[in-house]
């Protein structure tokens, strides 16, 4: 990675900040579109089908199409320049979850919404993508637009990993922004070594007698253990682990009979494991499964546990946040900018480009008053140029 000038640095980074307020209506009208039409993960065709229709309408962009997966969008400029390739990434899938918000723009869809800020991801990128075609003579090395879907907890980004993107592609180095609402406005947020937690999607599944509800005693009740299983576990988090260790666990699905008075013969639970180290991960992994299978033999009740996906920690190159600190700065000042002061809770699965190739992940504070997947979740759609600026002036200094 050449040096390159503060000064000169700053006076491009302007530059780039007035391309993009030139562009906000584009980019606003963008985030909008993707916010009324979203599409769960690896069902992304029309989220993808705009994706592809704007990268090709920019000057000197590549686009490739169904990479690894078949709603993947990738752009590539100035890709027949020397040395390694600079990725950045962006989500493209919604989650199931119901928007709250009467905007003019609601998700048309009642059961999905982009109430984890993705729409955004994907317009500031674009946005980045559209600034840098009008400024690649200034490139001395290709940069690749990753539009990855089924970030959602089905690890898209492993799919493309796989698939040989990294390779294919040239890519050394990688960059991403995601968007928080508990983090001050406007301030760029990141740090050396671990950003997120691991974390593994949990699926505990009862099966045992079960019958009507007037007669308990005739069944082994599934339902009820279930109940004791979640206050266990809970209890395991604040009982066996040191004060000074942070882990999460928490259930948001359950699945069991339909009836009102029926005690159902099974009992499903999906739920979400999170700590900041890896010791503490695989020794809550471990004690689940014994609390789980202990209580389900007392209960007279089969039980199994399954870890159906894993995110290791994102881990930021070091070099890489000191450069992003240093060109940072001379742009936007020192307040702008601050460290992490402990990994957040957080499953991403930005983990698998930063196992590969040096990487970093900052965070676009929004200071919002709802937390991600709330569904009233919103983003300041006036952060958005400075996020596409911000995407272009890391692209050039990098």
């Amino acid at each position: 990675m050449a040096e390159m000038n503060l000064d000169s640095a700053a006076d491009i980074g302007v530059k780039l900040l007035a391309s993009a307020d030139k562009m906000s209506q584009d980019i606003v009208s963008w985030r909008r579109s993707f916010h009324q039409f979203p599409e769960i993960g690896l069902e992304e065709r029309i989220t993808a089908g705009k994706i592809e229709g704007l990268l090709s309408e920019m000057p000197g962009m590549e686009v490739f199409r169904g990479f690894g997966l078949p709603t993947c969008v990738i752009g590539r400029l100035n890709g027949d320049a020397p040395g390694g390739a600079l990725g950045l990434r962006a989500e493209i899938d919604a989650a199931e979850v119901r928007e709250d918000t009467g905007f003019s723009f609601m998700s048309y869809d009642d059961r999905v919404s982009h109430v984890q800020g993705h729409d955004a991801h994907m317009a500031s990128l674009l946005g980045a993508a559209q600034i840098l075609s009008e400024y690649r003579d200034m490139l001395s090395h290709p940069v690749v637009f990753i539009f990855q879907p089924a970030e959602e907890g089905k690890g898209g980004a492993q799919f493309l990993i796989e698939a040989g993107l990294i390779d294919n592609f040239s890519v050394d180095r990688m960059l991403c922004v995601h968007w928080l609402p508990q983090l001050p406005y406007g301030q760029i947020i990141t740090n050396k070594g671990g950003v997120t937690s691991f974390s593994s999607k949990v699926h505990i599944g009862l099966a045992g007698p079960g019958g009507h509800g007037a007669t308990p005693h005739l069944t082994a009740d599934p339902m009820f253990l279930s109940a004791e299983i979640q206050v266990a576990l809970q209890g395991m988090i604040t009982r066996e682990l040191s004060a000074k260790k942070t882990a999460v666990l928490s259930f948001g699905r359950m699945e069991a009979a339909e009836a009102y008075n029926v005690i159902a013969e099974e009992a499903n639970l999906w739920g979400t494991l999170r700590s900041t180290d890896r010791e503490t991960h695989l020794f809550l992994k471990s004690r689940i499964v014994e609390i789980v299978k202990g209580l389900a033999k007392l209960s007279h009740i089969a039980a199994s546990v399954e870890y159906m996906l894993d995110y290791n920690q994102v881990i930021n190159d070091e070099n890489i946040v000191s450069r992003v600190f240093k060109y940072g700065t001379a742009l936007i000042g020192s307040d702008a900018m601050d460290l992490l002061r402990s990994p957040l809770p957080l499953g991403e699965d930005f983990s698998f480009f930063s196992e590969r190739v040096p990487s970093c992940l900052m965070f676009l504070g929004t200071g919002m008053e709802y937390g991600l997947y709330h569904s009233r979740y919103d983003i300041p759609e006036n952060l958005l140029p400075f996020a596409a600026a911000w995407g272009a002036y890391m692209s050039l200094v990098m």
